[in-house]
């Protein structure tokens, strides 16, 4: 079983999985910007088959340990949409990195999760915790603040696919047996399910 915590910048999901998941936690790797393509078509493809490799990661713990947490989600695409949502990048940079998600997912090299733990902390608490905590850097902190709201839309998306997978909060008891319980997604990749994503996301 995939249990991912996600949230913006600063809303504490680093220290969530240390503090709650042990030894089934998988701590986020940061890239290398240098190493980006400048051209979208390049980006695209870059971000893509980097979150790809990430998620084959995921599954080889899984494979080796049952239970994987997740600190960040490998199926990454909500980035690229929230800045597309919120004016910050352009519909051709979205669509290229959308359909080389699109192909990745159709031949099951990248999926959803079975679980979502999503940080729904306020704007102003987010900034709160940044100023506390001067040992990380957080680059391009505002801009992910900035993208909060259409994060929590984006995730709202997902749990219409299969309502109770994603949980809104960072449960201060840590991973309830009834998370548990739930098991295995039913369909976590394919064309199919793919696109009743983006249809969900183009009713938000």
């Amino acid at each position: 079983m995939i249990i991912v915590v996600e949230g913006p910048s600063g809303a504490g999901k680093t220290t969530w999985c240390r503090n709650h998941a042990g030894s089934s936690a998988l701590l986020e790797g940061l890239p290398d910007h240098s190493t980006v393509p400048t051209d979208p078509r390049g980006a695209a493809r870059f971000w893509v088959e980097r979150n790809v490799a990430r998620w084959r990661e995921v599954l080889a713990r899984e494979a080796r340990d049952g239970l994987v947490v997740v600190d960040t989600d490998p199926f990454k695409l909500h980035f690229v949409w929230t800045l597309f949502r919120t004016g910050q990048v352009s519909e051709v940079e979205w669509t290229m990195q959308r359909d080389a998600a699109r192909d990745a997912f159709a031949s099951g090299r990248y999926a959803l999760a079975d679980v979502f733990l999503v940080s729904d902390v306020d704007i102003d608490t987010l900034r709160a915790r940044r100023e506390a905590d001067p040992s990380r850097t957080r680059r391009n902190f505002e801009r992910h603040v900035l993208l909060r709201d259409t994060l929590l839309r984006w995730y709202g998306a997902i749990d219409r696919l299969e309502p109770g997978r994603v949980v809104f909060g960072l449960p201060a008891g840590g991973i309830a047996p009834e998370l548990v319980a739930k098991g295995k997604r039913a369909r976590r990749s394919g064309l199919e399910l793919f696109d009743e994503l983006m249809k969900e996301l183009a009713a938000v």
